[in-house]
């Protein structure tokens, strides 16, 4: 309920504050868990692209920002996870895990830090193996602009990736690596 409040209020700044443009919102599932792993620009990228999506997406969400009690609240409410980048808990691990094994969309943003327009940084590899252990696809999204007032902001989803050929199997850390790269380079040929 919060959710969708929230959502309608994002919703009508995005619509006042910024000029977004969406491809491809046809590719996202409609059902079942999903990976949302978009490139990351800005603070405001996990706003912007759940308000176009009509599933509630439960984000990754840096420990830092859950300092504040009244912005912790509001974060818990929206349904995101709270992630230590220097050292995963168990707790965040179990509850991505549970957010996928419900059907649920878990939004993570694999490079773990915003990067600017036309960088590239080396993701982490923790959103392929969410996707391994509970054979979700991974959603890839490149959002690219400048959020400034009427700034032109483009989010384009692509077609799911599916890991079929993973499923069951022993993947090495190397082997990892090379996924989520590949996977990433994917999201950025979307531009």
């Amino acid at each position: 309920m919060f959710y969708r409040f929230g959502r309608a209020i994002i919703k009508l700044l995005n619509l006042i504050l910024y000029n977004i443009h969406v491809e491809g919102e046809e590719n996202i599932p409609e059902t079942g868990g999903v990976v949302l792993c978009p490139n990351h620009i800005s603070n405001y990228d996990p706003l912007a692209v759940a308000t176009h999506m009509k599933r509630q997406v439960h984000f990754l969400a840096k420990a830092e920002l859950y300092k504040n009690f009244i912005v912790r609240k509001v974060l818990l409410a929206v349904g995101t996870i709270p992630v230590d980048r220097g050292k995963v808990s168990l707790e965040t691990l179990k509850e991505s895990l549970r957010v996928l094994k419900n059907g649920e969309i878990l939004g993570i943003f694999p490079e773990g830090t915003r990067v600017k327009n036309g960088e590239h940084k080396k993701p982490m590899e923790g959103f392929v193996v969410f996707a391994l252990k509970t054979k979700s696809p991974i959603l890839p999204v490149h959002i690219e602009g400048e959020y400034k007032f009427r700034g032109k902001i483009n989010i384009k989803f692509g077609k799911p990736i599916e890991l079929n050929e993973y499923y069951g199997k022993k993947v090495k850390p190397e082997e990892m690596s090379k996924i989520s790269e590949k996977i990433m380079d994917i999201v950025y040929d979307l531009q």
